[in-house]
């Protein structure tokens, strides 16, 4: 399981390696949030283009050079070349200390996980499935997107086909911006004077991802302690901030969360819908949007939490390395996972209409189409398995 947050990239330094489209969607996400965007790339898509042009953010036209990472709070390398993203990884993390650092599809070079992401401009709702299945966390995005009437990340900057501005947050209060840490073995400091409810929900899901806790009172902590954290996480603000260098120029090499100061952190933990592997996060934008931020969250917990959509990433998790080696391109991973999930079978007793694809329980709960999410949520594993060998068998025979 990865660690659901929301970050604060108001007015924060971020740079992407890279200008294709995959890199474009994490301009226009950092953007959104208030970040300060720098891209380095020799070439870029056309909105890229067109940011750099009007002055939205800065782009650096050549190839990644030696300190480039240096200074930045936020670093994501979504280049088509293996050995640059490593590089940007091993410089910014490694050698800079900079937490925040993403490589596209590599999860052991990161630090954190993109998440999908629907917003209506107040409220922001994030899904993860921890790696494990991307068609399914897809399939829950564009559900949100019709039932909410919100709107993806992916398809801002574009109108009629054509690129236009996109409109920085940077004079005001962005959206958050939403990830998913990955704190394996990570040390993460709890400092805290007693066991509330929030804090322990903090320590919980910490455990829950692997991380490493250490949980101390603030007369305990030490400068030290921040120095050899990833994260940390208190209940008063005082307790971390006088141990902060304050004095230009200074790199963090933490991220932090204040229970009593949140917009002071580095981000916010959000309202959790969370069925294993499965994690949907509901923030709102700002004050006005609490109240249907909770009704919401009240509503997709019954959707969502203890409806085998836990139990289906599980299962694709497991089959997912196989499939990986199967097929050669991301195009044909993905399209084997589409067949493989929309797969019903015609024979299905008890319906007058069978769906033709399956519809994971998302426009209709009582579905009872003989497809592998019901397998899958109802038990039936050696049925599913045997599914899913049998249809990738004949998928290798295609290719």
């Amino acid at each position: 399981m990865f660690y659901p947050a929301h970050i604060n990239l108001q007015d924060k330094k971020c740079l992407v390696v890279g200008g294709g489209t995959v890199a474009e969607r994490k301009v226009v996400a950092m953007l959104l949030s208030g970040g300060d965007v720098t891209v380095i790339s020799p070439d870029a898509t056309e909105l890229v283009t067109l940011l750099a042009n009007i002055g939205t953010i800065r782009w650096h036209k050549r190839q990644l050079q030696t300190g480039d990472t240096n200074g930045y709070f936020l670093v994501c390398a979504a280049t088509d070349f293996t050995d640059i993203n490593s590089a940007v990884f091993r410089e910014a993390h490694e050698k800079h200390k900079i937490p925040l650092v993403n490589v596209v599809d590599v999860i052991p070079q990161c630090t954190f996980a993109a998440a999908s992401v629907v917003t209506d401009g107040e409220i922001l709702l994030s899904i993860s499935t921890s790696g494990k299945s991307p068609a399914t966390s897809r399939r829950i995005r564009e559900h949100f997107e019709t039932v909410l009437d919100a709107t993806s990340l992916y398809i801002l900057g574009y109108e009629d086909g054509e690129p236009v501005p996109i409109v920085s947050e940077r004079e005001g209060q962005g959206l958050p911006y939403p990830v998913y840490l990955l704190l394996e073995n990570r040390r993460c400091v709890v400092v805290s004077e007693q066991k509330t409810a929030e804090v322990e929900r903090r320590i919980s899901l910490l455990d829950r991802c692997g991380a490493s806790v250490i949980r101390i009172s603030p007369d305990e902590m030490k400068r030290y302690h921040l120095e050899e954290a990833f994260l940390v996480i208190t209940d008063k603000f005082s307790a971390v901030d006088r141990h902060l260098n304050t004095t230009a120029p200074y790199q963090e090499t933490f991220i932090r969360e204040y229970l009593d100061e949140p917009n002071a952190g580095t981000h916010f933990t959000p309202e959790l819908i969370i069925d294993d592997d499965l994690i949907i996060s509901v923030s709102a934008r700002s004050s006005t949007g609490i109240d249907k931020g909770k009704r919401l969250h009240k509503k997709l917990t019954n959707q969502f939490e203890n409806n085998g959509y836990g139990a289906f990433i599980a299962f694709l998790g497991t089959r997912r390395a196989e499939i990986l080696k199967a097929f050669r391109t991301p195009k044909k991973r993905a399209d084997f996972f589409e067949v493989l999930i929309d797969t019903v079978e015609e024979t299905v007793s008890g319906l007058q209409t069978p769906p033709t694809t399956c519809c994971l329980g998302l426009t209709n709960p009582e579905c009872a189409a003989e497809c592998l999410f019901n397998w899958v949520r109802y038990g039936r594993l050696e049925r599913a398995n045997a599914f899913t060998t049998k249809l990738l068998d004949k998928e290798q025979r295609r290719c």
